[in-house]
């Protein structure tokens, strides 16, 4: 099978379980190494490491607490230890996020800026680290939500931060299209990672039978979209928001 990441390098954050592996494993069997950011799962991700490497690639973990990525000096200090240990990321993959699900009567500032900071101003700092290094052909993916366009209710705050990823997407799109860089965003519908799995599964008929391919997704399937973004295919495409939720016709 050709490689079509050949000799490019993925910075992929949240990448130590979840959609977040099974993107940098995706990346790394199209051919690209990868920089495999964590948060506290030293063990998973190195873990996520092997699993890219039996593909003959290299790939590397890097901590950064999400919070501290969401600051000035943790998201430098990710991008240059990336640069410095593997060289210049080709592809940023901004996949970690948080929760901030809740009745909006509930919601607290510490807990609104907490959210807001790490799922839409971490993803916005790397991409300003990206700009700043990355050259013609790089690719910026975001991970947005399937919840800012399918609302529903106690997500108010989530929706809030994913809806600014959107909003990022096409301003950064049009901001870097001039250096050769594209910035395009997936949103992934309901995803059978392992929180998924472990939570209340009373909705997933449901989900299922609003779904057109009539089944959940799976972090793969996220992925696949991804690798889709990151490769040379999709090289006149940016400032969307890819939807990867089978058809969901509603939540």
């Amino acid at each position: 099978m050709e490689k079509l990441l050949n000799g490019k390098l993925a910075l992929v954050t949240g990448a130590s379980r979840g959609i977040g592996a099974a993107i940098a494993e995706r990346l790394a069997r199209d051919g690209a190494d990868v920089a495999i950011h964590y948060g506290q799962a030293a063990a998973e991700a190195e873990s996520v490491a092997a699993a890219c490497r039996a593909h003959g690639v290299r790939a590397e973990i890097f901590q950064a607490d999400l919070v501290e990525l969401a600051e000035e000096g943790g998201a430098v200090r990710l991008y240059a230890e990336t640069m410095a240990r593997m060289g210049t990321p080709d592809i940023l993959v901004c996949n970690a996020g948080t929760g901030g699900f809740g009745p909006v009567r509930e919601l607290v500032p510490a807990e609104i800026s907490r959210v807001l900071a790490v799922n839409a101003g971490a993803p916005l700092l790397l991409a300003r680290e990206a700009a700043r290094h990355m050259t013609a052909g790089g690719r910026i993916v975001l991970v947005g939500s399937v919840i800012v366009d399918m609302p529903v209710g106690l997500r108010a705050l989530y929706a809030a931060s994913k809806g600014a990823v959107h909003a990022m997407t096409g301003v950064l799109a049009q901001e870097l299209g001039p250096l050769g860089i594209t910035v395009n965003a997936v949103a992934p519908g309901v995803t059978a990672t392992d929180r998924f799995k472990s939570g209340d599964m009373s909705r997933a008929a449901q989900v299922m039978e609003r779904t057109a391919l009539g089944r959940i997704g799976e972090p793969a399937d996220i992925a696949a979209v991804v690798a889709w973004l990151s490769g040379p295919g999709s090289a006149w495409v940016t400032g969307e928001v890819v939807g990867a939720h089978g058809g969901l016709r509603g939540l």
